[in-house]
């Protein structure tokens, strides 16, 4: 009976130990996966609760590994040194050990301890080639993706049923560190081979492909990904970085709040990337937010960035001036053309004299390195409602020679500026006095340019064939722009001008739009009345009776021509008085 008793005892005794063994592999396992999904508290939370209840070696190891991959190496090695005292015999803690070394940049300590631990374990310990390979993947400055494969290579030896994910995804990892892609997927693949659905795996195949810019083949992987396991956070971290690029922005801009629920981070530059994220959306709202919620946080200039760039964008132009000149102050270092891009702008609608000139500097600043935009645009449509058209002209010049496709209203508004001007030659205050001749010069050059911007902009209209519609207006300012070139005598004498207004009004009747064709009134009536004067000087009284006539059905009241057409008869002479017959004497 009593042996009986005992075996009872004995029996729950081992499997009650054998349970808490296999709580404490669930424990440290859930750890592991929070940890490399990003669940950094959660993390936190497991292994420093198992390192207090049972301050072993293997706790205070995996303790020390999160304070590791968290970045937190002081308190890393703390743990690991703790580890080592507990068990001297357990070499994992002085791979950790070598890890906080690699991290801090010293290499020959880290080599020292991990050729220990190797050696001390005679090679034999996978779970200690496994960590000591991966530690020479950890560190951006210090790795050693050769060192880190004989080691997981070693590893792999021993893994004679070929079941141990882990390491082909150390390997993966090591050979993505040696940029060999090939290897490295293959690594992934032979790890999904043994844990199907392996998220981690798709995400960092995805990685390869996000490095080499083949965003939607990434997208595809990371999708993947989190159909595997949603709750997998770096995925949708780099699935942003995947959209972005793509210029997907508002969905960027989800699936980095996906990463901040998933991950349950509050990292302030994790938070600071989604606001960015927010802006490329243009959810300007969201992007201030986020940075609301990080002031007093946050001791980083580039809020002050974002929050320029976010209040431009929230049409509230002093806050973005503000806060940009408060970023460009304080950060010199750091400032980028988008900032005096962004400056400019703002400048540009806070609507004074004074920031209108502000406006251009900073935006002369960033036109030269903005290979997005071109803000040559911005600077001549800044002077052109500023009315300085001579310098709208010039840049409107410069637009057209360094945009590789040029906008029609680039050369509508390079004509207009030039043709506006024109009439503005000899009474430009800004401008040197000028004597008759040069004014007539100048004139002249200025109307000749409009010219030549019109006829660009007609010629880029007709050539376009998937163009729905024409701008009879070019032609009309063709036209005018010939006239006004040289005196009006000149003018009608040269004809120059008549084949642009014939083109004109042939294109604005056939119109079909009413509204748009009432448009065309008034220049309707200004080239009617030029080709009746131009037919008129060429002796076609028929002609020119016909062009009167067009003017009259737009206009039936218009002196000029009813004066044209109706000439007011000329005074009869006054008669002679009679001679007077001489008087007799």
């Amino acid at each position: 009976m009593m042996n009986n008793q005992k075996k009872s005892l004995m029996t729950i005794l081992f499997v009650g130990a054998a349970m808490t063994t296999q709580v404490y592999a669930q424990d440290v396992q859930k750890g592991l996966e929070d940890l490399e999904a990003e669940r950094f508290t959660k993390a936190g939370q497991t292994f420093t609760q198992l390192a207090n209840s049972s301050p072993s070696a293997d706790n205070q190891f995996y303790l020390g590994y999160y304070y590791l991959k968290t970045g937190q190496l002081d308190q890393a090695k703390a743990a690991f040194e703790k580890g080592v005292a507990a068990d001297g015999k357990n070499q994992l803690n002085n791979v950790g050990l070598a890890g906080v070394a690699l991290m801090k940049g010293d290499r020959a300590t880290a080599k020292t301890l991990i050729d220990g631990a190797v050696g001390a374990s005679k090679g034999k310990n996978q779970d200690v080639l496994i960590r000591a390979g991966e530690m020479y993947t950890l560190s951006d400055k210090t790795n050693d993706p050769a060192e880190a494969i004989r080691l997981l290579t070693m590893a792999d030896e021993k893994d004679k049923k070929n079941e141990n994910a882990e390491i082909e995804m150390a390997l993966g990892d090591a050979y993505f560190l040696k940029n060999d892609g090939g290897n490295a997927i293959t690594k992934y693949e032979n790890a999904m081979a043994m844990k199907p659905n392996l998220a981690e795996a798709n995400y960092k195949i995805g990685r390869l492909y996000l490095r080499g810019k083949n965003y939607l083949k990434a997208q595809e992987y990371f999708k993947q990904a989190i159909q595997n396991d949603p709750e997998f956070a770096p995925t949708y971290l780099a699935y942003a970085d995947a959209l972005a690029n793509s210029r997907a922005y508002k969905s960027a801009a989800q699936n980095y709040d996906l990463y901040v629920q998933k991950s349950g981070t509050v990292d302030p530059e994790r938070l600071l990337d989604v606001a960015r994220y927010r802006f490329l959306a243009q959810d300007y709202q969201g992007a201030t937010s986020y940075l609301d919620q990080l002031k007093g946080k946050v001791n980083n200039p580039i809020m002050d960035r974002m929050y320029g760039w976010a209040y431009y964008g929230l049409n509230q132009p002093q806050q973005s001036v503000d806060a940009l000149n408060k970023f460009i102050s304080s950060a010199p270092d750091k400032v980028i053309y988008d900032d005096y891009k962004y400056l400019g702008r703002a400048y540009g609608m806070v609507n004074t004299p004074q920031a209108d000139s502000m406006s251009i500097v900073y935006l002369e600043k960033a036109a030269p390195l903005d290979t997005t935009e071109n803000l040559y645009r911005d600077i001549a449509k800044k002077y052109y409602d500023m009315k300085k058209y001579n310098k709208a002209a010039d840049y409107y010049a410069k637009v057209v020679s360094t945009d590789k496709k040029p906008l029609n209203n680039d050369f509508l508004y390079q004509g207009l500026s030039n043709y506006q001007y024109g009439f503005r030659v000899g009474r430009d205050s800004t401008v040197a006095p000028m004597d008759t001749a040069q004014i007539r010069m100048a004139r002249q050059m200025y109307f000749m340019r409009a010219d030549s911007a019109f006829g660009k902009m007609a010629a880029k209209i007709e050539a376009d064939t998937a163009a729905t519609s024409k701008y009879p207006l070019a032609y009309y300012y063709e036209g005018q722009s010939n006239y006004y070139a040289y005196p009006s005598a000149v003018s009608l004498a040269r004809g120059t001008a008549v084949p642009y207004y014939e083109k004109f009004i042939a294109q604005a009747t056939a119109e079909t739009d009413q509204k748009v064709k009432d448009s065309y009134k008034k220049p309707l009536i200004t080239s009617y009345k030029f080709l009746a004067s131009y037919y008129g000087s060429k002796n076609d009284d028929a002609k020119a009776k016909e062009y009167f006539n067009k003017v009259l059905e737009l206009d039936p009241n218009d002196a000029d021509v009813q004066k044209a057409l109706n000439p007011a008869p000329a005074k009869a002479a006054p008669a002679k008085a009679a001679p007077k017959k001489p008087v007799k004497k």
